[in-house]
């Protein structure tokens, strides 16, 4: 679980586009925006690392 917290700069903006939002409403935004990072995550294909080159390999 991820613990999330909307700070004032975050609210700030938001309200730059909205001068009505709300705190929850920011929150239940930045919520559905992991969630939907965190399935986009899971749907792409594992790459293998590229290999290394040079000295360090």
């Amino acid at each position: 679980m991820i613990n999330i917290s909307v700070s004032s700069r975050s609210l700030a903006a938001a309200r730059r586009v909205d001068p009505n939002v709300s705190p929850a409403a920011v929150h239940a935004a930045v919520e559905a925006a992991i969630a939907e990072h965190t399935r986009e995550l899971g749907r792409r294909p594992v790459q293998p690392p590229e290999e290394l080159e040079g000295p360090d390999a």
